[in-house]
């Protein structure tokens, strides 16, 4: 397990920032300077999850639906008691994952926090590591690198779990052939397309049928309410001075401290997972008995290992600054002197046989790799206070005044404008839903008063003024009707190529041939031969429906299927034939041992989960 998380590193990188999107942890805004604690919306055994944390979770995956290319989201899905109840089922089980973590001594090192950053080809220019690139896209997604590096750190640990129970489930032999059976069914396809833009389109719709359309789906036909709002925004950056050199040096110098007589030390491991603890004790004496006769660490562990990610490295699992493994684990290996093999030990994930393979200086980084950072941390730490100081004065200033000018003038800020924005939201922080709620409150939009003061995240804060308000209205006839007329000559042109897919159907169900009916119909005829199930020498909905659809005693079958573009699809079936583990070359029955065993771990994994929440006392508040 301990190799799955090297080998899941990339994986864990390139969803890294989804993972920020959708599933936020506590990153604290101005409101706790003023009031020193935060409402409680849940409690997970002895830890609790602030409204805060809630409201920026569901804000952040409100900004992943939208951002996510689907065409008319329906504003219901983005409403917060919508996403409320999911997205807080996501903060309890992440915290329960993480107390499982800590209480097995999961553990995963700068070291390793290190290699993931200076490898995510998001933080590289032309192949290598790019402080500024890092810097930037942390600062764009609101991140500071320690919460960033914390964020890696919790997600690698939440993986040792979900890693640990999904390698402990296992196939059988019948279930792998039956896999076998269901994945490598094949079947010989006949097909011709009957082409949308052959159907031949209307001249025309009747006018009393687009009236008909229209008031059949009025409700589809309302713009939505709008405002447009004037707004003072208020940024910790913005308050950013130059920091001395010195200053610097002497942040730089204090993080060497940690650095000093600091080493890494590379291990390697052979892991038994499968067998109880006398079995696989007994297991690993036998192999470090072959050890010391003078057999290879490497190749033993290919042979033996159960940790199938490191085994094929020879068990290599990479450097460790002490704190990268299981305490179990890191003890073992702190007391091996080079190129030597512990006796067997047990930590969470199975029985191992330790072995250090070289041990080095933990290397410091550069003034250079770290001035950014230091830089960034120091001028935030000056800028502080006096956000704090300046964002009482702004709230003091826009509470019951006449508009928002004094209150910028007399902050060096600017008012700024927002384009028309609906209760689905905007761009920049229109986007947030505090700020929309704001935006359409009763104080804002029917008495006309500034908003109070909105603190997004640390270090930034909004107040709002209505400028314009345009209610939901109804849209006439007239500035919907070419639309309306569109979509119907689009609607009888898929019905009438349908009718020519039936008709084909038809005459094939009487024995006509597939070829003689596309011949005179002047329509495009294909074959598939032993197409299996997901090959790819058929679209996919034909691919899916030549198996799912119903076949006759003697394996055949017939039907149509309408593609996402609108043609239509008439197929035959022959020859349709089950599949059989032995008829698999040796290689493809690994990848389809592999395939199943995924399957059953993240089966697995997801019982866990529901498991694990049912035992620890978990309160909605």
């Amino acid at each position: 397990m301990l190799q799955k998380i090297r080998d899941n590193l990339q994986g864990t990188i390139a969803k890294v920032i989804i993972a920020i999107i959708a599933v936020p942890f506590a990153v604290f805004g101005i409101e706790a300077f003023f009031t020193g604690g935060e409402p409680t919306v849940a409690s997970v055994a002895d830890e609790v999850i602030t409204q805060r944390e809630l409201d920026q979770a569901i804000e952040l995956q409100r900004r992943r639906l939208v951002g996510s290319g689907e065409e008319d989201i329906d504003p219901a899905e983005l409403e917060d008691a919508k996403l409320r109840g999911p997205v807080l089922d996501s903060l309890i089980e992440r915290k329960l994952l993480g107390q499982v973590a800590a209480r097995s001594g999961f553990r995963v090192g700068d070291a390793m926090i290190d290699r993931i950053i200076l490898d995510d080809e998001s933080f590289q220019d032309n192949g290598t590591f790019s402080q500024e690139r890092f810097q930037g896209i942390l600062a764009s997604n609101g991140l500071t690198t320690a919460y960033y590096r914390n964020l890696l750190r919790e997600e690698l640990l939440i993986n040792q779990v979900l890693g640990g129970v999904a390698t402990s489930d296992f196939s059988t032999e019948a279930e792998i052939r039956e896999v076998a059976r269901i994945t490598q069914q094949s079947v010989d396809v006949r097909y011709l397309t009957v082409p949308l833009d052959t159907a031949g389109a209307p001249a025309d719709v009747p006018a009393d049928r687009v009236a008909a359309y229209y008031e059949a789906n009025k409700a589809d036909f309302r713009t939505p309410e709008t405002v447009a709002l004037d707004y003072v925004e208020l940024r910790i950056e913005d308050l950013y001075q130059k920091v001395s050199e010195d200053d610097v040096k002497r942040e730089y110098d204090a993080r060497l401290a940690d650095y000093k007589d600091a080493e890494e030390r590379r291990a390697a491991h052979i892991m038994i997972s499968s067998l109880d603890d006398d079995k696989a004790k007994a297991r690993l004496l036998e192999l470090r008995a072959r050890l010391e006769k003078g057999e290879d660490f490497a190749t033993v562990a290919r042979e033996a290992s159960e940790d199938v990610g490191s085994a094929q490295d020879g068990g290599d699992l990479g450097y460790s600054g002490g704190d990268a493994f299981p305490a179990e684990f890191e003890e073992a290996l702190a007391s091996l002197q080079s190129g030597q093999v512990s006796q067997p030990l047990r930590t969470d994930s199975g029985w191992h046989l330790v072995k250090l393979l070289d041990v080095r200086a933990k290397e410091a980084p550069s003034l250079a790799d770290l001035r950014p950072e230091i830089e960034a941390e120091l001028q935030k730490k000056v800028a502080k206070p006096l956000f704090v100081e300046k964002s009482e004065q702004l709230a003091d200033l826009t509470f019951n005044s006449e508009g928002l000018a004094e209150a910028a003038k007399a902050l060096g800020l600017s008012v700024k404008q927002s384009s028309a924005i609906s209760r689905r939201g905007g761009e920049g922080v229109f986007s947030d839903s505090r700020v929309i709620n704001a935006g359409f409150s009763e104080d804002v939009l029917k008495s006309g008063q500034n908003s109070e003061i909105i603190e997004l995240e640390d270090g930034h804060a909004v107040v709002l003024r209505l400028r314009e308000h345009q209610p939901e209205r109804q849209q006439e006839l007239a500035d919907v009707e070419s639309g309306i007329r569109t979509l119907l000559v689009e609607a009888l042109r898929r019905e009438r190529a349908l009718e020519t897919a039936g008709r084909v159907l038809a005459e094939l169900a009487s024995g006509t041939a597939l070829d003689v009916i596309a011949k005179r119909d002047t329509l495009q005829w294909q074959v598939a031969l032993e197409h299996r199930r997901g090959a790819p020498d058929l679209p996919k909905e034909l691919g899916d429906a030549v198996f799912t659809g119903s076949r006759t005693a003697d394996a055949s079958g017939s039907g149509t299927v309408v593609m996402p573009e609108g043609d239509v699809v008439v197929y035959q079936t022959s020859n349709f034939r089950e599949g059989e583990l032995a008829r698999i070359p040796p290689e493809q029955q690994l990848q389809l041992r592999s395939m199943l065993a995924q399957s059953r771990g993240s089966a697995a994994a997801a019982h866990y989960r529901q498991r694990l929440r049912s035992l620890v006392d978990v309160q909605v508040l």
